[in-house]
């Protein structure tokens, strides 16, 4: 019997990282600030729907060619990518696709024209000081060279993980959107660790699946598919995200997309179909509720009957799609709250910190923080400084930093993120070895990639992986044992 330990790389994730690029650097920083601030001094609908589509071509670019031609990951990169897709490609899409009778789409809205323009303008300047600091100062986090290790302890880890994930659905720990709603009650660290690891898990398995062979191809692709089919219950937004995060795992084991159209094209469709397979049973789900008149926290099993029987009478298609279809026309477009904040903020003395505070003790673990539901929320607290009447909205760091100092928070609160999740992660590094660091860091991309996350979501994504670090690292340091013959 062998016990076999690897020795580590002197850098845990890859010591050939890619130099600056002159594109992220110069060029894409001149664009969007330029853009910018021309936008702001527009200030008409004519302006803001062509930042909008600068930001969005912009930010295509920037996600093929991380995820399709293997550009450098720096958290930095993707923070702008996603603030340029959320707001500039959403108000596109919004602007495009939503009926107004040739009504500008601020009057539509009932908005200020001038207030969207600028905070559009907004977005793209922020975006072009993190692409340019990114590109500058922030190191890539893997390697060109890195691989994660197809072994005993990732196969473990995935057959183990997808295991917990199936126990966490039929214990109800996990379920409809993912962990359970429960109104103020204290999470235990099982259901937390599991919805933590579901998609950076799921991403992980999937890609080593295309990277297998033999019996570890069958076992992983068994257990690809069940979490694929699971994670269709959780939100759409997590499908598109997982997906995302699949094509970007697959470097990470070695499978090979750079320059290979076919494999590309093949992938694209695949997960194309998953997106719409996806989209379309949560959307089932979502109208089972409301057609059974039941809250948010109805039962999985019961939501699933009630679509079956759409299923059955052939309406379920017609539902779905209708559904989707109002939905995106108009969730899209995220950019209202965030230009009503920032202008507000313009005009009226800011929070001055109370936004950051608030946010950052709903974070801190109930048993440290028994009152922390009676915390101000962001919306009541900008309703009550700038005289707004927002109830429910699209949060994010923008918004967060808008809030506390206006303009210049939202220029620092960015970089201050990309900061603090960039740091965890490397201290992290020093005492983990290759796989969970990986999984933390596929774990932190998924929080990144997405536009609507308030400081909380990204501090107790911070808090977990601390959290979690520690099962991770004991996990990676139990030993494979090989028989010899």
């Amino acid at each position: 019997m062998q016990i076999d330990l690897a020795p580590l790389p002197s850098r845990l994730l890859g010591e050939d990282v890619a130099p600056p690029r002159a594109l992220y650097l110069n060029h894409f920083p001149a664009v969007l600030v330029v853009t910018g601030l021309v936008t702001w001094v527009a200030g008409n609908e004519l302006a803001m729907v062509m930042a909008a589509t600068v930001a969005s071509l912009i930010a295509l670019y920037m996600l093929w060619d991380w995820l399709f031609q293997e550009g450098p990951t720096r958290f930095s990169t993707i923070l702008a990518m996603t603030l340029l897709l959320g707001y500039g490609l959403g108000a596109v899409n919004t602007w495009l696709t939503l009926p107004r009778g040739g009504l500008p789409l601020a009057t539509f809205l009932g908005a200020d024209q001038g207030i969207l323009t600028r905070g559009m303008a907004a977005v793209l300047i922020t975006a072009g000081s993190l692409c340019f600091l990114g590109e500058m100062y922030e190191r890539p986090l893997w390697g060109r060279e890195f691989r994660i290790p197809l072994d005993q302890h990732t196969y473990a880890l995935i057959y183990i993980g997808t295991l917990a994930i199936i126990a966490g659905f039929l214990t109800h720990s996990l379920g409809y959107g993912g962990l359970k709603n429960t109104f103020g009650e204290q999470q235990s660290i099982a259901p937390a660790l599991l919805s933590w690891l579901f998609a950076p898990l799921t991403a992980l398995t999937a890609a080593v699946f295309l990277a297998s062979r033999g019996v570890s191809k069958l076992l992983t692709g068994i257990c690809a598919l069940i979490l694929c089919v699971l994670l269709m219950t959780v939100g759409r937004r997590v499908i598109v995200y997982t997906a995302m995060e699949i094509v970007f795992a697959l470097r990470l084991t070695g499978y090979r997309l750079k320059g290979t159209i076919f494999r590309k094209s093949l992938l694209i469709a695949v997960l194309g179909i998953f997106i719409a397979v996806g989209v379309t049973v949560l959307m089932l789900l979502r109208l089972a509720a409301i057609q059974n008149h039941s809250d948010i926290n109805t039962p999985l099993d019961q939501r699933i009957q009630i679509a079956m029987g759409w299923v059955e009478d052939g309406t379920a298609l017609t539902r779905a799609n209708e559904a989707n279809q109002a939905n995106v026309q108009g969730r899209t477009f995220v950019l209202g709250f965030f230009a009503d904040v920032l202008e507000g903020s313009s005009q009226k003395a800011p929070a001055f910190g109370r936004d950051l505070v608030g946010w950052t003790s709903m974070a801190v673990p109930r048993i440290f923080n028994p009152n922390k539901d009676s915390i101000l929320g962001e919306e009541d607290l900008d309703d009550e400084l700038f005289g707004l009447t927002y109830r429910d909205a699209a949060n994010s760091i923008l918004t967060n930093g808008a809030t506390d100092f206006g303009f210049l928070g939202v220029l620092m609160y960015p970089l201050l993120l990309v900061f603090l999740m960039r740091f965890s992660i490397d201290i992290l590094s020093r005492f983990l070895t290759p796989l969970p660091v990986s999984i933390i860091a596929l774990g932190a991309i998924f929080t990144l990639v997405q536009t609507e996350n308030s400081l909380t979501t990204y501090l107790v994504t911070i808090r977990n992986q601390i959290i979690f670090s520690i099962i991770l690292f004991i996990f990676s340091r139990l030993p494979i044992l090989r028989l010899r013959s």
